[in-house]
């Protein structure tokens, strides 16, 4: 079993948070290049037809798993190299993209699962939202059938897949796990911790809703229009944002799953 993680609070995501920032902070540039780069890539992938979807989601353990020991590495020096990126792919890809690849199976067994309900509407609704509608651009016409509870058995469902899902990259790739022990550790210390990850949830809904629609809806009373509303509180929110709350996670991660004592922890290779 994990090692228990010490107690925590509401509080202790707010810790998360401003320890992540901090660690943004210490090279803003570079971690903004990182999460840009992450982005841009699994666009690009998502491009290819057909399998896109799926070759997204198998890659996207490795990359995240890149970004975060980019992230790490911030701790001891302030310019590490940006190649740390694809660290992720150096080792350990192949269960990394069995990851990627279950948790996509998963998700479309999630989104079956509300089809007992709706009918598939929100199936539906998925599928076009994914892989593209054709014919006018027009609100789908699923959408006006969509119900409430289908919408409410899909995130009921989805979470413990996301709370096993969450940290299970990084003990596949830093700590060498396979992949059924990395699921139930992450699961297990994911419940434990539960506090702290809504804690940081709700920091971050704060940040990226409360505070940025306030912003956004002062700037509009004084006349400003739309696209400069944009380019003053939204680009610069989620070049802020983004790389915080991934740095964020990375803190969660040492806190929701210490290392054995005594022993040192893994270095991405």
């Amino acid at each position: 079993m994990p090692d228990s993680p010490k107690h925590m609070t509401l509080a202790t995501g707010w810790q998360w948070f401003k320890t992540g920032f901090v660690r943004y902070r210490r090279n803003p540039v570079l971690m903004v290049f990182w999460v840009m780069s992450y982005w841009t890539m699994l666009g690009l992938v998502g491009l290819v037809p057909v399998v896109g979807d799926l070759l997204v989601a198998a890659l996207a353990p490795a990359l995240l798993v890149g970004v975060l020991a980019g992230c790490r590495a911030l701790d001891t020096e302030s310019m590490p190299s940006f190649t740390l990126l694809f660290s992720g792919f150096r080792s350990r890809l192949q269960p990394l993209m069995g990851l990627g690849v279950l948790h996509f199976l998963l998700t479309l067994g999630v989104l079956g699962l509300t089809a007992l309900f709706d009918g598939g509407v929100l199936l539906q609704v998925m599928a076009r939202t994914t892989l593209g509608a054709t014919g006018d651009a027009s609100t789908p016409p699923e959408l006006d059938n969509l119900a409430l509870t289908p919408l409410i058995v899909a995130m009921l469902a989805y979470v413990p897949v996301m709370m096993a899902f969450a940290y299970a990259p990084l003990l596949v790739a830093w700590r060498g796990f396979g992949v059924g022990k990395a699921l139930f550790f992450s699961l297990v210390g994911s419940w434990r911790a539960w506090p702290g990850l809504l804690g940081l949830l709700l920091t971050i809904l704060f940040f990226g809703v409360v505070v940025a629609s306030l912003l956004m809806m002062l700037l509009m009373a004084l006349g400003v229009s739309d696209t400069v509303v944009t380019s003053l509180v939204v680009v610069p929110l989620m070049a802020v944002l983004a790389p915080t709350v991934l740095s964020a996670f990375l803190s969660s991660y040492s806190d929701v799953l210490p290392d054995p004592e005594g022993a040192s922890p893994a270095q991405p290779l």
